[in-house]
């Protein structure tokens, strides 16, 4: 008989990431919000600071949702739907998908295990707060 095992964050793993990612972003002076999901795309942690921009809350558990999804980069998807105009009126259209840079796949032994969303800073700033938890993680 064939078994699938399946293997997924632990709460203790999301809140760790959360810190990380915490600790990045008052090195570099901004408030950010975090959601990190597992595989299913069940927030496993979700975190504002203080002085968040109120709508970075849905907005980091969109890119997480969206990153768990597809297993890339939410930001991969401004490339992939450049000239793909009726897949980008598609997507837009689901309520928990977004191409805004911020969203990672969280891969361990090359195995999606979760996705992690920020915003609050520039794109560029919740990449670099997302990249910086999954590297303290590991």
């Amino acid at each position: 008989m064939n078994t699938i095992t399946k293997q997924d964050l632990t709460t203790l793993a999301a809140l760790q990431l959360c810190r990380a990612a915490i600790y990045h972003a008052e090195q570099i002076d901004i408030h950010i919000c975090i959601t990190v999901v597992d595989t299913s795309g069940r927030s496993l942690a979700s975190v504002a600071m203080n002085k968040a921009p109120l709508l970075s809350q849905a907005i980091s558990h969109k890119k997480a949702i969206t990153s768990v999804s597809f297993g890339i980069p939410s930001k991969e998807w401004q490339t992939r739907l450049a000239q793909r105009n009726n897949t980008l009126l598609a997507l837009q259209s689901e309520p928990d998908f977004t191409f805004l840079g911020g969203g990672l796949p969280i891969l361990l032994d090359a195995c999606l295990v979760g996705a992690i969303g920020i915003s609050g800073g520039s794109e560029q700033q919740d990449i670099d707060c997302a990249n910086a938890a999954i590297t303290n993680l590991n």
